[in-house]
This record gives C-alpha cells, sequence and structure tokens, in this order.
C-alpha cells in the first residue's frame, strides 16, 4: 500500500470502510504489493460485499450506505447538533453541545426510512434535534463514518448496530476466569479491519496468570495491546511483570499506557460477559460509575451492563460500554477476505501456488506450511479456518 498512498493523501472522507475489491485486484495485479489495505468511498464492491445479511433486507445496500444515504436526504438539515450517548425507556438519551445530556424521541418519518434494523439510532450517532417542551424530538441524523453491528440474536433477519464513528475498538478479553478464547478476539480484529475501525487488544487479569504469550502475539501482528488488572483498580503489579517480560525499560502501569492510547478518542469496549469490562472503566477512570457485576460460576459472565453507553471523559475521550456478547460472527466476506484483513496471513497469501487459495486444502499453501514451521500461530490458523468453515458457511 505504501506505494499508493499518496493517491488518497488529502481526500476528504476517505476512511469510511475498507475496499476489499480493492484490496483482492491488488492482490491478483501488482506482485510488489503484500496485503495492504486500502480506502475508497466510492468502491461500490465494497458495499455490495460487506453485511450481506442487510444487503439481503436492504436491495443490495448495506445498512451503513442505506443509513448515510438516509441522512444525506433534506429531512436531516434543520435542529441543533447533538450526539447519541445512550438510550432509556424507548428514548434516546442526547448529549448537547454545553455537555448536558436530554430524553430525545425519533421522528416518526425517519424512524420508517430506516429498516431492517432493531434500533435505527445507535450510541455515536451525530443528530440533529428541537425542543420539544421539557425533551427534544429527533429531526436529523448525520452519516456514519463506520459501525459495528452483527445480526441481532433474537430475529436473524434484523441487524443490531452497538455503536457508530467509532475511532477504536478495544477487544477485552480475560486471561483467566473465563479462560481466554482467542477466535473471539480475532473475530473482532477481522471485524474491526473490514470496517475501518483501528483496534487495540487489552487482556485482562493479568494478575491471574503469565499475560507475555498472548501479549507478544498480538504485538507482533501490529495491534497495540495492553495487559490489565482491573479489579484492582491498577494494573501495578501485573503491568511490571509484563515489563519485565517485554524487556521494557519504563514502569508505568499498562492502566496508564492504556489511558494514554484513548486520550481524545471514541473508543468501544467489546468482549464477551465477566472478562471485567465495566472493571476496567472503573478502574482507567475512577469518576464514573459504571456497575461492576460478579463472573458466573458456571465460567460465563453475566451480563451487568444492560445497554450501550457512552461516557465523556476529561482528556476528551469518549468511552463507549456495551453489553456483554458471548457470540460475534462474522458475515459478508469471502474467504481471501478474511485472509486478506488477517495481516500474518495476507502477507503470506502471495507465495501460495493458487492466487485464490483458500488456505484449507490446496496444495502448495504457503500459509499452512508458515503455521507447520510456526511462523504464524496455530490459534491465529484455528481462527481464520473456524471463520471461514463455520461463520461464512452461515452467514
Amino acid at each position: 500500500m505504501a506505494g499508493d498512498e499518496h493517491k488518497y493523501k488529502g481526500v476528504k472522507g476517505h476512511n469510511q470502510r475498507q475496499g476489499m475489491g480493492r484490496l483482492r485486484r491488488a492482490n491478483t495485479q501488482d506482485k510488489a504489493r503484500v496485503g495492504g489495505l486500502e480506502r475508497h468511498d466510492e468502491d461500490e464492491e465494497l458495499f455490495d460485499k460487506l453485511g450481506s445479511r442487510s444487503a439481503s433486507s436492504h436491495g443490495g445496500e448495506t445498512l451503513l450506505a442505506r443509513f448515510n444515504r438516509v441522512a444525506r436526504s433534506p429531512a436531516s438539515a434543520p435542529g441543533r447538533p447533538g450526539e447519541v450517548a445512550g438510550f432509556a425507556g424507548g428514548q434516546a438519551l442526547v448529549r448537547l453541545e454545553d455537555g448536558r445530556e436530554m430524553l430525545c424521541s425519533l421522528r416518526q418519518a425517519l424512524k420508517k426510512q430506516i429498516a431492517g434494523v432493531k434500533n435505527p439510532l445507535c450510541v455515536g450517532d451525530r443528530i440533529r434535534w428541537e425542543p420539544d417542551g421539557e425533551r427534544g424530538v429527533i429531526v436529523g441524523i448525520d452519516p456514519r463514518r463506520n459501525q459495528l453491528e452483527r445480526a441481532d440474536s433474537h430475529n436473524r433477519s434484523l441487524i443490531h448496530v452497538f455503536a457508530a464513528n467509532i475511532d477504536c475498538l478495544a477487544v477485552v478479553a480475560s486471561l483467566k476466569d473465563p479462560d481466554l478464547k482467542y477466535g473471539l478476539i480475532d473475530r473482532y480484529l477481522v471485524i474491526a479491519a473490514a470496517n475501518g475501525i483501528p483496534a487495540a487488544v487489552v487482556l485482562n487479569k493479568a494478575d491471574l496468570t503469565d499475560p507475555a504469550q498472548p501479549l507478544a502475539l498480538y504485538r507482533s501482528l501490529g495491534y497495540e495491546t495492553f495487559a490489565t488488572a482491573a479489579a484492582r483498580r491498577d494494573g501495578g503489579a501485573a503491568a511490571q511483570g509484563c515489563a519485565a517480560a517485554q524487556g521494557d525499560a519504563g514502569t508505568d502501569s499498562e492502566l496508564t499506557r492504556l489511558r494514554a492510547h484513548l486520550r481524545g478518542k471514541a473508543c468501544l469496549f467489546a468482549g464477551q460477559s465477566g472478562v471485567g469490562k465495566s472493571s476496567l472503566v472503573n478502574a482507567l477512570y475512577p469518576d464514573l460509575s459504571a456497575r461492576v457485576g460478579v463472573v458466573a460460576d458456571a465460567g460465563h459472565g453475566r451480563h451487568t451492563t444492560t445497554s450501550a453507553r457512552s461516557y465523556v471523559l476529561a482528556d476528551g475521550a469518549r468511552l463507549i460500554d456495551t453489553p456483554g456478547i458471548r457470540e460475534c460472527a462474522v458475515t459478508g466476506l469471502a474467504p481471501m477476505d478474511v485472509a486478506l484483513l488477517c495481516p500474518d496471513i495476507a502477507a503470506r497469501h502471495r507465495l501460495c501456488r493458487f492466487q485464490d487459495c483458500s488456505h484449507l486444502h490446496e496444495p502448495d499453501c504457503a500459509v499452512r506450511a508458515a503455521v507447520d514451521s510456526g511462523a504464524i500461530a496455530a490459534s491465529r490458523y484455528d481462527s481464520y479456518r473456524t471463520i471461514v468453515t463455520e461463520d461464512l458457511a452461515t452467514s
């Protein structure tokens, strides 16, 4: 990608979603390029490819494309600016320009225009509102830069959108209690890459076991990775142990590093229930009062956060806390797309005998050879294979 960066430098709107069609063509035409990601908001093949569920429900349009087309309509022009911070009693909690929050209802005309979703608005949406007595009414919506979505767990024909306009997807996983699940981390990383969302990995409960191996793995892949002990409200001892394992000279806690990484960003915390997302919020920002739950004896966390909510922080960050998610499937992609969104697999994709190698059964597959030699972690290949053979098979 380095050779083509100048093409898009300074182009407005150039950060919406990854151009999978362009990426696939680059991997079959230009021998000098290896697995780079290009973005182009006019790549129609991308909008046809990503989000197959929403495409089938919206006449070929993805949910994001449909939402943005509605958002650009004349009906979205009037009103005062605000941002959706959460939901309460069927209404949106809108954060106003002065920092106050107000309950607002959504104008029915706008609600009818956005079909095929569980909720037409989500946390992070930029909207326009007008006063309506002591409350407000949402009269317009702004286009989204990106969004995180999945099929609704109760109605597979509906899409559930967690949040929009995200600057960082912090994938939170516990090292123990519940046990570390590489597959869930890797699924979120693929989803983040497909939607053009920068991702970081947070390995929580580092006081319960040695985090060195997964920490080294995800850092080697280029992800900002942190090992925290959020329940102790300070990553001190665990972080120092991590620093020693990594050979770092600094003694700053991992929580301090993570807080600095999130400064000024709209960040979504995502992960399985019970991994300590709410505890992490409290440890990072003690002034917040996110509820903390207890991990269930069965090994599955209870859903202690009941709805998505964003918090404005003193350093300019907007932090989004979401309900625990035990299932997160990748949909709407082809096997080659998934391979090119995984940096370790993408780096070896060109070395395979066949350009369209699925890395599952073809002869002379450079990816499987790298797994056998240890150059690609077995956990990463298992995640890729599961996504292709299970997630995509049912999407």
